[in-house]
């Protein structure tokens, strides 16, 4: 099973590849007709690609903790199981008994925290630290308390991913917000821009950046993984 380290090395090589295709494919269309409208599409399926790359990651980082040190997990799981059973059978509750195999396998622990087998993610950065706070070991679960300014750059991820994902008025809606938030926090953040077209935002390279707006996400990720582990 891989450890918490060796899921951050995976991830971390996943984002910079995804970063020298965005290259690529950014030079292979430099000289087509339509070279703008490209690069803005290759700018939102890059920011993309990377979100959900860091969904799968913590999902794997989650799990990976929860293998090291899986028992105060259990004992959320089965605190919460002995909650609902008492709240429909009180009377039956107390014949109750979960059986726990040792050691579990990474299979098991996806499918005792959700039978459905989808990921472990959150919508925000303070879902995630609470999210941690409940399966995790304090020692794994404080990494997941961000400071503020990764906390604002990871919702804003988030509400990126989600409007390339959504389209909605919505998701727009809470993405202004975010930026919002990040603009009243740092001024001289290079996430700051104002947005009326996102694949615009993302393929902009801010005065003073090195980088597209689509590869600074890709590097502040990187970045922000290393800090979880």
């Amino acid at each position: 099973m891989p450890t918490a380290a060796q899921v951050l090395v995976t991830f971390q090589r996943q984002i910079r590849t995804a970063l020298t295709n965005y290259d690529d494919l950014v030079a292979a269309v430099a000289h087509r007709p339509r070279r703008v409208a490209m690069e803005r599409l290759l700018a939102e399926q890059c920011v993309h690609s990377i979100a959900v790359r860091w969904e799968a990651f913590i999902h794997d980082l989650i799990i990976a903790y929860i293998e090291d040190r899986p028992d105060y997990c259990i004992a959320f799981l089965k605190a919460n199981l002995t909650k609902s059973v008492e709240a429909k059978h009180k009377g039956f509750a107390a014949w109750v008994t979960v059986t726990v195999p040792s050691p579990l396998t990474r299979a098991q622990i996806g499918e005792m925290l959700d039978p459905e087998g989808r990921n472990v993610s959150a919508e925000s950065a303070s879902a995630l630290a609470q999210k941690a706070n409940n399966l995790l070991a304090a020692a794994y679960a404080r990494k997941f308390s961000l400071s503020a300014a990764d906390g604002r750059f990871l919702d804003l991820m988030i509400s990126i991913r989600n409007y390339l994902s959504h389209r909605s008025s919505g998701s727009m809606k809470i993405l202004r917000t975010r930026l919002t938030e990040v603009d009243g926090a740092d001024p001289a953040s290079p996430m700051n821009g104002t947005v009326k077209s996102v694949a615009v935002y993302l393929n902009t390279k801010p005065a003073g950046a090195a980088h597209s707006r689509a590869k600074v996400v890709g590097y502040n990720v990187i970045a922000l993984a290393a800090k979880l582990v």
